[in-house]
């Protein structure tokens, strides 16, 4: 059980995972703001209102926990993280108890690390990642901050993955290759060359997605 006392970021699919996370852990959930009321999270958690109202409890009392999910190139939750941590929040790195994850493993604040998901050693991610459910990260590899690696996506060993790129459900990316910065890589997608910066690729190979 931890000591600090929770405010979930939004109100939708994956704030509701994250929250059943905390409870998991008998974490103290305060409540969510969301720009809309949703009712209550999970049947407990009740609406604080929007993201403003963070701003009346002090940094040092509460921490934060990202439930803004990332769908493709959006920046919304990168924007929110940016906004709340330049104000001294903080917001709490999670992890789930079925989570496989090296001790080898350098993790910065805010990564989130969802259920069945394994970190293997020498790897690196980022502040504000998301390694959702069942995810593979093999040895060495590197996931840059505001990154999310799908449900059920595989990273072979040594892959470099560039900050706020989404990785879809399902990809595989081979050992060694990299994937740059704001790229997108298709559901279900085999990566066997690197991907270039502000690149979409799908399919099996994986090709650039043409304009």
């Amino acid at each position: 059980m931890r000591s600090k006392s929770f405010i979930i970021i939004g109100g939708s699919g994956h704030a509701k995972v994250c929250a059943d996370l905390l409870l998991r852990q008998e974490c103290k959930i305060l409540g969510y703001v969301d720009v809309s009321d949703q009712g209550l999270l999970l049947g407990s958690i009740p609406y604080l209102g929007d993201d403003s109202v963070v701003f009346s409890f002090d940094p040092s009392e509460v921490a934060l926990v990202n439930g803004v999910g990332k769908l493709g190139s959006s920046l919304k939750r990168s924007e929110l993280y940016i906004n709340f941590t330049s104000q001294n929040y903080i917001f709490e790195t999670i992890i789930h108890d079925s989570a496989t994850v090296s001790s080898f493993v350098e993790i910065k604040p805010g990564a989130q690390i969802m259920a069945g998901a394994i970190v293997q050693a020498g790897s690196y991610l980022g502040e504000n990642v998301i390694i959702n459910t069942r995810v593979v990260i093999e040895h060495d590899c590197k996931v840059g901050e505001h990154a999310h690696i799908s449900p059920g996506a595989i990273l072979c060993g040594n892959v470099s993955i560039g900050e706020h790129t989404h990785i879809g459900a399902g990809a595989t990316v081979i050992q060694g290759m990299s994937v740059g910065r704001h790229a997108l890589v298709g559901a279900g997608a085999l990566v066997r060359k690197p991907v270039l910066d502000q690149t979409t690729v799908y399919g099996v190979p994986a090709e650039e997605a043409l304009r």
